[in-house]
């Protein structure tokens, strides 16, 4: 077999593990202003836009970008705890968990929840896409065009994610500039060139009834679920960082451009181009009155926001939501394959290649597909949030609380079940679940974080490690990287 070195066969085939079940090495860490390429792309998605407009279009641009700063600040403290911890191990977010929270074999939980997320958006992203093709070339919703279009933009997910965090890195890097460059120029297109007044969206009310506390909560309702998944996304690539430090710059990127920037630019988008969609929709349907045109606008924002770009900007919108797409794409089908291996290998012992499970994440997303999943994701996001937030307090608890903050990577063995952890995680989740099912707290998914913080240091009181389980040695939970 030949020892190619360089472009070769070996180096090909190890950027596609990446060592998705392996410590990262010494040689290979990096920098925390590359890193943050990585957060950065996922927070400058499609979805991300319409999440950004869609909240002050509810609450009003004031209470909607202070919601945004306060759920900046919750996403950089728990990006950076979850952070610190993908550095001392040196392995992906799910990983980690097998160390601090779950035990070998309970990550397949954690794993499941997290790729679950992560293949969702990737799902729900190329269906946002296929929607804004479809009305960009007026080609009809058939089963050709389906397949074609599906398949080639699967293919080019598996492409982008398949080698590895360098190639996903650089691809971040340049579509994130081409995002950020076409949508300043919406923009100037916007409030420059056609003359509509900033200040429509500056001094923008909300259409939530009620006083502050309302629009508040409202919009940290809509903002704050994906708290947990960019946290968890910061723990995947944290991994590599070379220092503190680093975690620190990788920890602030997501947070602040997703919940500060795309607030700002995604309002001034959403509705700035929202008379040119209520025209459209009026057009199209003469039956429609104004009122009834500007309902179905905003429902584009959150239900088909490729669509949403192609009427009201035409090319350029077509290309933004590539660009801010394709980026993003490469990131969650990384995380998601990383979620996958963990899974694999801590149910069954085998350990899958990380470029086989790039291609099944991939399948899994077309799965969800075909079950609809542009109409409910976005509508269970909140209550997928209480999961990863419970499972992120969870593994925080054990790290700070239980451990002192201490991993030692010579430690010889560790647990298959950590079942206090098991037991905090659902029963957190099911509280935040319960909270927002009954109307009693729409942030119920930040309760679920709380309690997990609180509940496991007491829960592992009564069942301390090794209770109901056996050892597994540390050569079988983590292969060492060679």
């Amino acid at each position: 077999m030949t020892e190619t070195t360089g472009a070769g066969p070996r180096s090909l085939a190890a950027a596609a593990e990446d060592h998705a079940l392996t410590r990262i090495p010494d040689a290979e860490r990096r920098g925390g202003f590359e890193l943050a390429l990585s957060p950065i792309g996922v927070a400058t998605a499609l979805v991300i836009f319409a999440i950004g407009g869609y909240t002050v279009v509810l609450a009003g641009f004031t209470i909607g970008l202070a919601a945004g700063i306060v759920i900046a600040i919750f996403g950089i403290a728990l990006g950076y705890a979850l952070g610190r911890m993908g550095h001392a191990t040196g392995v992906s977010s799910t990983i980690t968990s097998r160390f601090f929270g779950f035990g070998r074999r309970g990550s397949a939980v954690g794993s499941l929840i997290f790729a679950f997320i992560t293949l969702g958006f990737l799902a729900m992203e190329s269906a946002l896409l296929y929607e804004g093709t479809l009305l960009m070339f007026d080609l009809p919703d058939s089963w050709p065009n389906r397949i074609m279009l599906y398949g080639l933009l699967t293919l080019l997910w598996i492409a982008l994610a398949v080698f590895g965090v360098k190639l996903a890195l650089r691809t971040s890097a340049l579509l994130t500039v081409v995002t950020l460059l076409v949508t300043v120029y919406l923009v100037v297109k916007i409030y420059v060139i056609d003359g509509a007044d900033p200040m429509d969206v500056f001094t923008y009310a909300g259409v939530v009834q009620g006083g502050g506390f309302e629009k508040f909560e409202t919009a940290v309702a809509v903002m704050g679920a994906t708290a947990g998944t960019i946290a968890l996304i910061t723990a995947d690539f944290a991994r590599y960082c070379r220092t503190r430090r680093d975690v620190g710059i990788l920890a602030v990127a997501g947070p602040l451009t997703q919940n500060v920037l795309m607030t700002v630019l995604g309002s001034l988008v959403v509705i700035g181009g929202m008379p040119a969609v209520v025209d459209y929709l009026v057009a199209r349907d003469s039956g429609l009155t104004p009122e009834q045109a500007a309902a179905a606008g905003s429902g584009f924002v959150m239900g088909n926001t490729g669509a949403f770009f192609v009427i009201f900007a035409g090319w350029v919108g077509f290309v933004a939501i590539y660009a801010s797409q394709a980026k993003a794409q490469a990131i969650n089908a990384y995380s998601g394959s990383l979620s996958l291996v963990n899974l694999v290998d801590s149910l069954t012992g085998r350990k899958p290649g990380r470029a086989a499970m790039v291609v099944a994440g991939n399948i899994v997303a077309l799965c969800m597909i075909g079950g609809g999943i542009l109409g409910k994701f976005s509508e269970y996001l909140a209550y997928l949030g209480a999961f990863t937030l419970a499972m992120a307090g969870v593994m925080m608890a054990d790290y700070y609380i239980v451990r002192r903050a201490r991993y030692d990577h010579s430690q010889s063995s560790i647990e298959n079940w950590n079942w206090a952890g098991m037991l905090t995680l659902f029963a957190s989740a099911a509280l935040g679940w319960v909270l927002m099912a009954t109307d009693a707290f729409d942030l119920g998914f930040v309760v679920s974080l709380f309690a997990a913080l609180v509940a496991y240091p007491l829960l592992r009181r009564v069942m301390p490690e090794g209770t109901a389980t056996t050892y597994v040695s540390q050569d079988q939970a983590l292969v060492e990287a060679e």
